[in-house]
């Protein structure tokens, strides 16, 4: 068993928790940003391939607290990578660094660095190769305050960079912030809409995640299999299993954008997903109360514009206001789940119309603080 890490979004991460869970069965620890966990070599491949809400999975060698440079060096030495790196491979260290501190993320690197290919040349006699463009192995440096973790990259490249976003929407939302978003609606394959979908994130998605279609569609290569620990005859047998699980079936998933540029290119995203026969677009106006009356959705999930760029005063409470009486004046009981970073503007006006907000949580997107608001009409 190894002890692992995985990193996620701020403000999600008991959703995560809560995947990983039903994933592997196991117990998790929530942190800010990330969650921790036991696991087997099994569990880093399922993880890996079938995960919607994490974004690195990382396995630790250490945990703990520092005081310097100098002490990161030595926590660095003292570890043992000889499990994990072949004396022909080379690596590179990333590092990423939250909070006040006398020293870069670039120092750190280099201090770690060192440190690693002491602990191997003690080890093997063999010293490590360094290559920072196009590493064998990554380890990876998570510096929050004083606290430390040094770890092994089991991924690669950020899980949320899915692979089939072939049209960039100027606004478009992290999937897996969208996918955390179905799982908090406690939506269930149910006929479900996002009025303003942009480049179609959250309705496709919603399709991968109600036929079961793993993330391992749209990826390339894991860090994993070059880790001396892996096994690919155990890798192929997991991923077999994984892909049995794939259903075809047809789900009620809609989207509207106002714009023909945007929904042309959220189709493209749909064929590049291979979801375009159960997602179904309209080119319709979210806030016209008519864009609805053919529809029954049981779930509205949507990140509205925010209002950051508009010049005009009052543009976003207008266009919350009449989407809310739009969809109010048609839908009953239905659950809408909303991210915005004008969290005080939807605040004010979901109340004034009379929406029952069930539960609120501050996100980060990137570096936007935004809140998304779980309602019921």
């Amino acid at each position: 068993m190894y002890d692992l890490v995985a990193t996620t979004n701020w403000g999600l991460e008991d959703i995560c928790g809560e995947e990983v869970r039903r994933i592997t069965k196991y117990n998790i620890d929530v942190d800010v940003n990330k969650i921790f966990f036991r696991g087997n070599i099994e569990d880093i491949y399922i993880i890996n391939m079938t995960s919607r809400t994490i974004h690195k999975l990382i396995i630790v060698l250490y945990r703990g607290r520092f005081n310097d440079l100098n002490d990161i060096y030595k926590i660095a030495k003292n570890l043992s990578y000889v499990e994990y790196i072949k004396p022909d491979q080379s690596f590179a260290i990333r590092t990423v660094r939250t909070g006040s501190h006398d020293f870069t993320s670039i120092e750190a690197a280099a201090k770690i660095g060192k440190g690693v290919i002491d602990s191997y040349m003690m080890d093997t006699g063999v010293r490590l190769k360094v290559n920072l463009d196009r590493p064998d192995i990554e380890v990876l440096c998570l510096i929050r305050n004083e606290e430390l973790i040094i770890g092994i990259n089991t991924t690669g490249d950020s899980l949320h960079r899915r692979g089939y976003r072939v049209y960039n929407h100027p606004a478009a939302l992290k999937s897996t912030i969208a996918s955390a978003m179905l799982m908090y609606s406690k939506w269930r394959g149910e006929p479900v809409l996002d009025p303003m979908c942009g480049g179609g994130t959250i309705i496709i998605e919603a399709a991968l995640m109600a036929r079961n279609i793993p993330i391992l569609k749209f990826r390339r290569d894991y860090a994993f299999r070059k880790l001396k620990i892996h096994d690919e005859n155990l890798y192929k047998k997991i991923s077999e299993l994984v892909w049995s699980k794939v259903n075809y079936g047809y789900y009620e998933i809609y989207g509207f954008e106002i714009s023909p540029k945007h929904i042309h290119g959220a189709y493209e995203n749909l064929v590049s997903a291979d979801v375009n026969d159960t997602v179904k677009l309209f080119l319709r106006d979210a806030i016209k109360i008519d864009s609805y009356i053919d529809l029954d959705p049981k779930y509205i999930i949507v990140n509205p514009p925010y209002g950051l760029r508009e010049k005009r005063t009052g543009y976003v409470e207008e266009l919350y206001r009449k989407f809310l009486e739009s969809i109010s004046d048609i839908y009953s009981g239905l659950t809408l789940t909303l991210i915005t970073a004008a969290k005080q503007k939807f605040l004010k006006t979901a109340l004034e119309i009379g929406i029952k907000i069930i539960d609120v949580r501050h996100v980060m997107h990137g570096r936007l603080e935004t809140a998304v608001f779980k309602c019921i009409l």
